[in-house]
């Protein structure tokens, strides 16, 4: 009995022990994870509540492009910051410029996309250029990429905006106008630039600017402001400033009987939250403005991008959207161009950008680094945005 335990023990001991060793041999102990895809980190600056549409369509960017295998192989990942302290008023350049340090220096992200507004984002512009960041933000200010070589726009620059607008108004065509007011708002440079586009452009046309004035942030009455414009009875007043106010200044005027057309300026369409503002939007029947987009046009590179927003986001996009999109897709151009991530190479594959098709057309970038494309006029019909027409530049 004692030799067969023995035996037993001594077969089950030899089995346990080559059992161990099959068990090493199919899990070696330090065997390591997998390694991680690459990812390349971009920073996104984008205000939390207002003109959200640009990050949304950098969004749809990056997700098509990680779709089809990411950049040089590297899967794209935003790295987001708020710049707009209180959701009630503007982004702030103050916030604009702390969220563009945290991504640089504790992110160490790639590029910038944004930020949107223009008073922002020649506060951020230096930050950029200093650190050899490209920044791609989605303001239109003429002035923003001053600042060096690595800040370039991605919209239509307000000159040629103002100009356009003032060339529309004046058109016999068109609205036939002889007589224009301007509006802007206070310390914003948005709007100053574009309001000094459209009042050159329109003087020079042999019209007649009958009046200029400002309203402030935050204001809801603007009384005073119009009742010197009623007196002088424009063809036209060129408003291109920003939701709440210029809706509810429009809204105003017609209480008033003012009857002159309102035109804006591409911040009109941030359309979801600026035809938010009235319960009745048929007081902006009438009004135009510009945008760099139109869902209108058959091109099959914008309707792919019309397509994925849309299948993103559940609405089709604006021409805020179109910006953000086209920032992302133009970046991943220009690194699949250099081929490395070298900043230098990136930043001359850039400037070097011809013939780009996406949910805009650009032809080429000028020496100010001001994208040179076409310009769409929306025009405001039974509270809703309807395309009217496009302007070659």
């Amino acid at each position: 009995m004692f030799m067969r335990i023995f035996i037993l023990i001594s077969v089950m001991l030899l089995f346990a022990l080559t059992g161990c060793e099959h068990v090493s041999e199919m899990v070696p102990p330090d065997t390591p994870a997998p390694a991680m895809e690459a990812t390349l980190k971009i920073g996104v600056i984008q205000p939390s509540n207002t003109f959200t549409t640009f990050s949304q369509g950098a969004e749809t960017a990056r997700v098509q492009i990680n779709e089809k295998g990411g950049v040089l192989g590297m899967e794209i990942a935003f790295i987001r910051r708020d710049n707009q302290p209180v959701a009630s008023e503007p982004p702030t350049p103050e916030a604009s410029v702390t969220a563009a340090k945290e991504l640089i220096e504790m992110e160490d992200v790639f590029a910038l996309l944004g930020p949107v507004y223009s008073s922002n984002a020649v506060e951020v512009g230096p930050i950029a250029q200093q650190a050899q960041r490209l920044m791609l933000p989605g303001s239109s200010g003429s002035n923003v990429p001053a600042v060096g070589d690595y800040v370039f726009l991605i919209t239509v620059p307000n000159p040629f905006q103002g100009k356009v607008m003032a060339g529309f108004a004046m058109n016999p065509n068109e609205l036939g106008a002889k007589t224009a007011a301007t509006i802007i708002e206070e310390g914003d440079d948005y709007t100053i630039d574009l309001v000094q586009a459209f009042e050159a452009a329109f003087g020079q046309n042999g019209g007649e600017v009958v009046h200029s004035g400002a309203y402030s942030v935050g204001e809801t009455t603007f009384t005073a402001l119009l009742t010197e414009i009623h007196k002088v009875q424009p063809d036209v007043i060129f408003c291109p400033g920003f939701q709440p106010e210029v809706p509810l200044l429009i809204k105003e005027a017609r209480h008033i009987g003012i009857t002159a057309t309102f035109l804006g300026g591409s911040a009109w369409d941030d359309r979801e939250r600026f035809l938010s503002i009235l319960d009745d939007n048929s007081v902006l029947d009438g009004s135009y403005y510009p945008t760099n987009f139109s869902v209108a046009t058959q091109d099959a590179d914008v309707q792919a991008f019309v397509s994925g927003y849309t299948a993103l986001f559940g609405s089709p996009p604006d021409g805020i959207a179109a910006s953000g999109y086209d920032a992302m897709r133009l970046l991943a151009r220009a690194i699949e161009t250099a081929g490395s991530l070298d900043r230098v190479v990136v930043r001359d594959a850039f400037a070097a950008v011809s013939g780009y098709k996406g949910a805009t057309t650009i032809s080429h970038y000028d020496a100010n680094r001001h994208p040179v494309k076409s310009l769409a006029i929306q025009v405001i019909q039974n509270g809703q945005v309807e395309h009217y027409k496009v302007v070659e530049p």
